[in-house]
């Protein structure tokens, strides 16, 4: 079966015949290091009813964002807040999408009977990031990955804030910004207060390993997300993530801190594992802002994706499920030189 997403450790320990523990997963792209949490302080999540306002958390990313509480909403990961996004974008009309492109997207809108029209990327860029977004096709409605998944490219803040006259709404996936060098730079969120048809989703999964307690947010105009909240759940976002959030986001300080630890590594083990991989005969690594990055073969990869997985235990992100990639592409996700 074709995966459409990275970090399916069961499916593939099943599919190998080994204990999901005896994998390194490349094919998700988290740092390999985690932030220390005080269990007692998690066991408080278990006990109580989550806050359905999420003042705390909320209050948290206003600090690190310099926003009023109002303009965020924590969600149960970066998708559940894709889904109420492509409500609204359902509504409006055509989407449209620069590929190759997430998949997560077509699932959202899905869900509201809509459906994207894309337009290609280059397969070719050079490693000078930021790099400028080229004008889309005609649409209501845009969605933008910055940096992009999984091209790894970064978008300038320049080249898409232009954007905003030409969409009825942008939707822009910012989930990798956080761990880019000098990528807050580039990002849209700044422009949300005088644009209400902008909407700007972050994830904290990435950027503290924490994919099994799913927490995202949102930031875009107040009558909006109010909205969202009375279409969701009670309780999207459980108690043991807001617990590890509070933890985590204590003060705009330790987020600046952990960002920065992030970063180095970023440059360090990317430099390190562009060179080696530019070493191997057949396939070519390209550039990227991030912590991931795409292979590119001569031909089919499938094999080799298979072998590294059989032989090493080591799982690589099959690119078939991005609309404009096929069998001769790959995507690595950092691991540390290890």
């Amino acid at each position: 079966m074709q995966s459409v997403h990275g970090g399916d450790l069961v499916t593939a320990a099943q599919r190998l015949g080994v204990p999901a523990g005896q994998l390194l997963d490349a094919s998700a792209s988290l740092v390999p290091f985690m932030s220390r949490l005080s269990w007692r302080n998690l066991q408080r999540g278990l006990r109580d009813y989550p806050d359905r306002s999420h003042f705390s958390v909320r209050q948290a990313l206003a600090a690190i964002h310099q926003l009023d509480p109002q303009w965020l909403l924590p969600g149960n990961g970066a998708a559940e807040l894709f889904t109420w996004a492509a409500r609204d974008a359902a509504a409006l009309g055509s989407n449209v999408v620069a590929s190759p492109f997430f998949a997560d997207y077509q699932r959202a809108l899905a869900c509201w009977d809509s459906s994207l029209k894309s337009f290609p990327l280059p397969l070719g860029w050079d490693d000078v990031f930021p790099q400028h977004f080229a004008r889309p096709q005609q649409g209501s409605v845009l969605w933008i990955c910055n940096p992009h998944n999984p091209t790894g490219q970064l978008w300038s803040r320049k080249s898409l804030e232009p954007l905003l006259n030409q969409f009825e709404l942008v939707i822009c996936d910012e989930a990798f910004l956080s761990l880019v060098p000098d990528g807050e730079v580039q990002s849209m969120i700044p422009l949300v207060a005088d644009h209400s048809n902008l909407v700007v989703v972050r994830s904290l999964t990435k950027l503290y390993a924490i994919a099994g307690l799913r927490l995202g947010y949102a930031v875009a105009h107040p009558d909006r997300l109010v909205r969202w909240a009375a279409w969701r759940d009670p309780w999207p976002v459980n108690g043991i993530a807001l617990a590890a959030a509070d933890q985590l986001l204590s003060s705009s300080e330790r987020y600046q801190k952990w960002c920065q630890r992030v970063h180095h590594w970023v440059e360090r083990e990317g430099a390190w594992m562009q060179q080696r991989v530019s070493e191997l005969p057949g396939i070519t690594p390209m550039p990227s802002a991030v912590n991931f990055f795409l292979i590119r073969g001569q031909q089919s990869l499938v094999s080799l994706r298979e072998r590294v997985e059989r032989h090493h235990g080591v799982l690589l992100r099959d690119c078939r499920s991005f609309e404009g990639l096929g069998d001769n592409w790959l995507r690595i996700g950092l691991q540390d030189r290890r």
